[in-house]
């Protein structure tokens, strides 16, 4: 909502009460900006792996994960990759029927945990999109420069660890940005 300013702009017509009021600057904003950065890079991934792969951009998380980490805890696919947990079953009991990864109970779990690892044609697949992930990434990432990715992650994370900070109160604001415009608008008066 726009906090307005007690600012009367001249000139308006009659019955109208123009107003300079304060609202967030969405290009400046910090999560929006976030937020629309995801958004559109999980929308160009989605279109890439059905296209180029058949497969989802979870399965390809979960694929990615798996050739990183080596054999793993559903429990840690969903939490250590920042997963749903109900997704990350489903897209599981899929990878299963089309033989990309292989879920064996592991007995030496208390908790009867399962653990998961890729099959052949699982490790294949990884290694058929590998190049081309980086080359997509190396477009994404453009004429930056290596501090400058760098600076972005620190940021990224250094947010990331404060979102818990939103939620309560923690003495005078810590940073001086604002994300807000002046707009005018005219209000029935």
């Amino acid at each position: 909502m726009a906090q307005t300013k007690k600012t009367e702009i001249a000139g308006t017509p009659q019955g109208l009460r123009a107003s300079a009021s304060q609202a967030i600057d969405f290009e400046r904003y910090v999560p929006t900006v976030v937020s629309r950065l995801s958004v559109k890079l999980r929308a160009s991934a989605k279109i890439f792996f059905q296209e180029s792969y058949g497969i989802t951009l979870l399965d390809w998380r979960i694929i990615s994960f798996l050739a990183a980490e080596g054999p793993s805890s559903a429990y840690d696919i969903w939490t250590l990759g920042s997963l749903e947990k109900a997704a990350v079953s489903r897209a599981l009991r899929g990878l299963v029927d089309r033989g990309i990864i292989v879920v064996r109970n592991d007995r030496k779990s208390a908790r009867r945990r399962s653990v998961v690892s890729l099959t052949k044609a699982g490790r294949r697949l990884h290694d058929r999109t590998f190049d081309e992930i980086i080359v997509r990434h190396q477009r994404l990432v453009g004429d930056l420069t290596r501090d400058q990715i760098e600076t972005f992650i620190w940021t990224a994370q250094h947010l990331e660890g404060r979102i818990a900070l939103m939620e309560r109160e923690i003495g005078p604001p810590l940073s001086d940005y604002d994300p807000t415009k002046i707009v005018n608008s005219l209000d029935q008066t």
